[in-house]
């Protein structure tokens, strides 16, 4: 058989544990993207907090700088107090002490597997940097009393449990990875833009993720068209690209994420050692043999019957049609007329667009429900496009790391787009041809 399918012996419940991090009642949950930040900074810095409170950090500060200080200058603790400490404005040196917000965690298990998802994004990626030299004296006093006394070691960090997944998205997962290795080097503004920096990613890798599922037979997952339009543009019916491979694309691909990611998890084995592989993968890997096919073809009649699906599955003839049969049942165990079974994909579609789509999917009059990108995610997003080794590219390359990204602009929105960095400064055009048009950073 394929080394990476194993047909189970006996039908087991809907448990997805892999490439997503929502259940079934999720919709219900709350997200505290504050916690979800802090865990994924305790990932990238290699490090974890030793105190239990923001209060006993500032203690340690305390004792650190009065030991430093003769008696005739001890007052100087009050003043630092005051300026850093008293409304936790020493939170805002550096993007590390971000992990005072995962310290908040009260054992959600909803924020913590959205951590673990781009964890796992991240693979072994690591930002481990020395304080900036745009730290004062008195900051970096309070940044070495930080990682001296307040965080753990590498060694002694607790690391997050996983199963173990390969990538879903490789092209995305190496994006993602750059672009916050950039973002790591502007302290600054990688500290006011971290949060934003994971609401955006999450969104890209949940559409991308449902779009690559309904194209599960294409081969390896790739960039697949994902139109937006600008908050400051009108959508209309008219725009085709909008209308057809926008948010009316994605609503129909998301149904696809909960039923085949977990029909792809039965096909697999559960134990320890076991790398979890994508759909896409498996189907690359797929044999033609009569053994496999058969196994299929009855996994199909079992999963049918326990599922208490109407139509009675076929016997296929060849192992890609039967491993299709059964996708197709995936989804249709969830369309019986019994409410309670119909209703466990639609609310994890309900989790999906409450926790992921929210900033991204609006409504623009009689075109109805359309994916918009505000100005601040058009900046970062810029921003990360152009990245850490350039300072300007041609609007074109610009648009292919836009869309390498997963975001698709038709031209009237590339039109809208000039026009808003000629607001804001940020465009040189040399003629008023397109390729003469060069977009700078902001930052």
């Amino acid at each position: 058989m394929s080394m990476c399918i194993n047909v189970p012996k006996k039908v087991a419940k809907n448990s997805l544990k892999t490439y997503s991090p929502f259940r079934t009642k999720d919709e219900r949950k709350k997200v505290d993207w504050n916690i979800v930040l802090g865990q994924v900074v305790s990932h990238v810095y290699r490090k974890e907090l030793n105190v239990e409170s923001f209060e006993q950090f500032t203690e340690l500060c305390q004792q650190q700088f009065q030991s430093s200080l003769d008696s005739e200058h001890q007052n100087f603790w009050n003043i630092v107090r005051e300026m850093y400490f008293d409304k936790q404005d020493a939170l805002n040196i550096s993007p590390e002490f971000l992990l005072f917000s995962a310290a908040k965690d009260s054992d959600s298990t909803i924020n913590k597997r959205l951590a673990e998802m781009f964890i796992t994004l991240l693979g072994d990626t690591g930002l481990m940097r020395a304080p900036s030299n745009r730290l004062n004296f008195i900051e970096k006093s309070i940044f070495e009393c930080f990682n001296q006394q307040a965080v753990k070691s590498e060694d002694k960090r607790k690391k997050p449990k996983q199963i173990k997944e390969s990538a879903y998205l490789p092209y995305l997962s190496k994006k993602l990875i750059a672009d916050l290795r950039f973002l790591s080097s502007k302290p600054d503004y990688l500290f006011s833009n971290f949060k934003s920096f994971l609401k955006l990613y999450a969104f890209l890798y949940t559409s991308q993720l449902a779009h690559n599922l309904y194209h599960w037979s294409d081969g390896m997952a790739k960039s697949r068209p994902n139109y937006f339009i600008l908050d400051s543009e009108k959508a209309s019916k008219e725009r085709r690209f909008v209308r057809d491979s926008g948010c009316k694309q994605l609503l129909r691909n998301i149904e696809c994420i909960f039923p085949y990611l977990n029909m792809a998890q039965f096909l697999q084995k559960s134990d320890k050692d076991t790398i979890i592989q994508p759909l896409w993968k498996l189907v690359e890997t797929l044999p033609e043999n009569d053994e496999l096919t058969n196994a299929l073809n009855e996994y199909a009649n079992s999963f049918a019957a326990d599922r208490k699906i109407k139509q009675a599955p076929e016997t296929k003839a060849t192992t890609f049609d039967a491993l299709k049969q059964l996708l197709q049942l995936s989804k249709a165990q969830f369309k019986t007329g019994n409410k309670d079974k119909d209703d466990i994909n639609l609310n994890y579609i309900k989790a999906v667009k409450i926790h992921f789509c929210d900033d991204f999917i609006k409504l623009r009059g009689s075109a109805g429900a359309t994916l918009v990108l505000n100005q601040d995610y058009m900046i970062l997003l810029t921003n990360m496009a152009i990245g850490a080794d350039r300072e300007k590219l041609r609007l074109h390359e610009l648009l292919e790391e836009f869309e390498a990204r997963g975001v698709y602009l038709d031209n009237q929105s590339q039109e809208e787009l000039v026009k808003f960095y000629e607001r804001i400064g940020n465009v040189e055009r040399m003629s008023d041809s397109g390729d003469a048009v060069y977009v700078t950073k902001t930052i």
